[in-house]
């Protein structure tokens, strides 16, 4: 390993932008709750979406077939 160029490339590193700061102007950080928040919400609207599909589904006489057969249905 050319330990020069090594040294000469970790020179010309440049840091990493901050695109969001999650610290509130009391400088707590508040990552974790807006990870979780966001987490709920695309879970939420995950469901939401399956659900609709599911229905979808269900409601059309062909797209029903494709739909595993329900316990005592």
């Amino acid at each position: 390993m050319d330990s020069a160029k090594v040294k000469a490339e970790t020179a010309r590193y440049e840091k990493i932008p901050i695109i969001t700061n999650f610290t509130d102007e009391e400088g707590k950080d508040h990552m974790d709750e807006m990870i979780k928040e966001n987490y709920d919400r695309i879970k939420a609207e995950v469901t939401e979406i399956v659900d609709k599909e599911l229905d979808r589904l269900r409601k059309d006489s062909e797209l029903c077939k494709l739909l595993p057969k329900q316990n005592g249905a």
